[in-house]
């Protein structure tokens, strides 16, 4: 379809159009593709960078007469990203040959050459193309892939102006999505020392573009936070390390920072929020500084409310509240005494009901919370005992028994009485003597002295 448009003029030896040079009146005419779905979808796939995809719809549409030169040219951009630099050279010089006025074929050439990184042919091929085929929207669009690709003058407000001028004449213009992108994002860096809202906006519109470009979207995060929209900025950062670009660090950092303009603002709920992020990406408390405070005293808060919901017997928020209390407050002794209070008060509930195997379970973890529990593990050799196994019952009140003599504590239950009992019950007669003895040696007037001799002559046979 030919256009009686006033084109862009041309220029002098080494340098591009721009859209203010002297106006030269040229017809130019828009491409007639071919719009067939699967001929849309395979333009897509080349522009998008999906090779495998790209080379399974060329191979069934190549001979599609409706195709002409353009069969040839979406060869040379597959056999290109392919790597075959000799394919695709051969099939952009079979289409020069068969085509030499189409304008596809030289801008095709150019940005195929300016791909590969050889300039000079680049410029010389889009030249050729302007002499040919005036400034028609594929060879404004290989213009403005030139000013944006050209090594040490890459310039995003020149591509931008070209390639929108080339939508403008053309807007099903196929391959200009992402050198229009890449253009939007220069031009974001050309401006964002001087007008980093307009800088926003040109990144923001380079994101639309090509969403899936995770340096422009990554530098977006960065315009976002350093204008202080930090919920916006560290939103796009967690989407690209959900995609697995590794940006932990970073997102750590900005956290920690958003956390404390959150305290500043008074939003101590979103500062937590920040703040426990941080952490969970790696901050150390050091690190973290006040927002380590922060966490800890929500920790606090939480541990309070898990103890309150405990001595009202309420199960479901104790545990709940000790959820965040540890998570807030990792590591923390508080949490973990009343973490193992919890388990205690189950596994009890658990052993009145002659639910045993349970009940193993819960003083067991009653255990795992703190270690140094007697009660937990004087129930949990309780619990053994009632099972039958001896062995175990007595391993458990082994260290009950030790504990208590270590610290100097007065344990309420003759625990040697029932750890002499499980050793006996193991046909462990030597060592349950060696446990009566050792009792009336450190407490030869203690309150369970007569009990201990009566056992000790059980053993003896007496």
């Amino acid at each position: 379809m030919a256009l009686g448009l006033c084109a862009l003029a041309a220029c002098s030896d080494g340098e591009q159009t721009t859209a203010g040079d002297g106006p030269v009146e040229l017809p130019i005419t828009l491409s007639d593709r071919s719009q067939d779905p699967r001929v849309q979808s395979l333009r897509q796939a080349l522009a998008d960078g999906w090779d495998a995809v790209a080379a399974e719809l060329y191979a069934d549409l190549k001979d599609l007469p409706e195709l002409g030169v353009e069969s040839q040219l979406l060869g040379a951009r597959l056999a290109a990203m392919l790597g075959d630099e000799v394919e695709s050279s051969r099939l952009l010089e079979q289409a020069k040959l068969s085509e030499p006025k189409d304008a596809r074929v030289w801008a095709t050439a150019a940005e195929l050459a300016m791909q590969a990184g050889r300039e000079d042919t680049a410029l010389e091929v889009w030249k050729q193309g302007r002499d040919a085929c005036g400034l028609s929207p594929e060879i404004l669009r290989a213009q403005g892939i030139l000013a944006i690709f050209q090594t040490g003058m890459r310039q995003g407000r020149r591509g931008v102006a070209l390639l929108e001028k080339a939508l403008e004449l053309d807007p099903g213009l196929p391959f200009v999505n992402w050198p229009l992108s890449e253009a939007h994002r220069l031009l974001a860096q050309e401006v964002v020392s001087t007008d980093p809202e307009l800088a926003i906006e040109h990144c923001e519109k380079a994101v639309e573009l090509t969403a899936d470009n995770m340096e422009v979207r990554e530098f977006l995060g960065e315009l976002y936070m350093g204008a202080g929209r930090w919920g916006e900025g560290i939103q796009i950062f967690e989407g690209l390390l959900a995609e697995g670009r590794p940006l932990g660090p970073k997102i750590a950092l900005f956290s920690k920072q958003a956390g404390v303009v959150a305290l500043r603002k008074k939003r101590r709920d979103l500062a937590v929020e920040y703040f426990d992020r941080a952490r969970e990406l790696g901050l150390n408390d050091e690190e973290l500084a006040t927002g380590a405070i922060v966490l800890r005293d929500e920790g606090k808060k939480h541990l309070k409310a898990a103890r309150a919901a405990l001595s009202a017997e309420d199960m479901p928020t104790a545990w709940a509240e000790l959820e965040l209390a540890n998570r807030y407050w990792p590591n923390a002794v508080q949490v973990g005494e009343v973490c193992s209070e919890g388990y205690l008060r189950q596994g009890l509930t658990a052993f009145s009901e002659d639910r045993l195997e349970d009940a193993l379970v819960e003083f067991e973890k009653a255990l795992e919370w703190d270690g140094e529990s007697i009660m937990a593990r004087h129930l949990l050799g309780r619990t053994h005992m009632e099972l039958g196994d001896y062995g175990e019952a007595a391993k458990a009140w082994h260290l009950v028994v030790d504990k208590a003599r270590q610290g100097g504590l007065q344990l309420p239950d003759p625990v040697h009485l029932s750890l002499a009992r499980a050793l006996a019950l193991d046909n462990k007669d030597g060592e349950a003597r060696q446990v009566l003895n050792e009792y009336l040696e450190f407490e030869p007037r203690g309150p369970y002295e007569t009990q201990t001799r009566k056992l000790l002559a059980v053993i003896d046979g007496e």
